[in-house]
């Protein structure tokens, strides 16, 4: 004996998926090189104040992002840091360790700064 059902299965209609367009491009036509980088970039180059910053984000086994930057002043060896924090997306690793880029070189100036007026200071004294 067959119970009678509120609802009768039906057939599932599946629809045909509409195509996804950017930038006025089918998403089957492939994108220019230069949108392409630009879509999915794990390093940022910038100059600032002189020096050349290059931020990295790097995935880590656990879908996070490692933000790594390089710090380069001509005449001067690079400095590497690496994993200052990790990030759920690519995109806040590379503003972080641009940022964190530029506050170490401010801070390094400042540093200059003082140190270069105080040995001025000490030789006015002497």
């Amino acid at each position: 004996m067959t119970m009678p059902t509120k609802h009768q299965f039906r057939a599932v209609q599946i629809r045909k998926a509409r195509t996804i367009e950017a930038a006025d491009r089918p998403a089957n036509m492939p994108m220019p090189v230069s949108q392409a980088l630009s879509v999915d970039r794990s390093s940022y180059g910038s100059k600032y104040k002189g020096y050349a910053l290059t931020a990295c984000a790097k995935p880590t086994h656990r879908d996070l992002y490692a933000a790594d930057v390089a710090i380069d002043r001509p005449g001067c060896s690079t400095r590497h840091f690496l994993a200052l924090d990790y990030f759920y997306t690519a995109a806040e690793a590379l503003r972080y360790a641009t940022r964190w880029g530029k506050l170490w070189i401010d801070h390094r100036l400042q540093k200059v700064a003082v140190s270069a007026k105080s040995i001025d200071t000490a030789e006015r004294n002497a």
